[in-house]
């Protein structure tokens, strides 16, 4: 019997759930939930898109600090099914919690030359209200 075993995942989800509801209200452009898979590990998270007029690709992800128990991604997938789901290049640097990249249908990726460019030419700034 593991640590796990005695948590009530859907508790945790629906508490989550209502958190994000919360957020993306206040939040723009509006955030897109996602559960996000890097280096094997599980984290919450939302995209945006955030220069839509250049490339739709670019998105700033925003994720949680620490990974998950994948019992919590299948509460989430359950409850959630509008909530898509990420798999990032394990060469990427996510260590973050906001980061600027690529997203292919379900792939986050390294930006292009010319999307880096744009970035480095226009850099945006992030505001979060805690």
């Amino acid at each position: 019997m593991t640590d796990s075993d005695n948590v009530n995942w859907e508790e945790i989800a629906n508490e989550i759930l209502k958190k994000e509801n919360i957020t993306n209200i206040f939040t723009y452009p509006k955030p897109t939930s996602a559960n996000i898979y890097w280096k094997n590990d599980f984290y919450i998270g939302a995209i945006q898109e955030i220069v839509p007029e250049f490339s739709k690709e670019i998105v700033l992800l925003s994720k949680s600090s620490m990974h998950y128990p994948e019992e919590l991604a299948q509460v989430l997938r359950r409850l959630d099914p509008g909530r898509i789901e990420l798999f990032a290049d394990d060469n990427l640097d996510l260590e973050g919690r906001q980061c600027v990249v690529r997203r292919i249908d379900d792939k986050i990726v390294h930006m292009t030359t010319e999307q880096t460019m744009f970035m480095m030419n226009y850099p945006m700034k992030i505001f979060e209200i805690s």
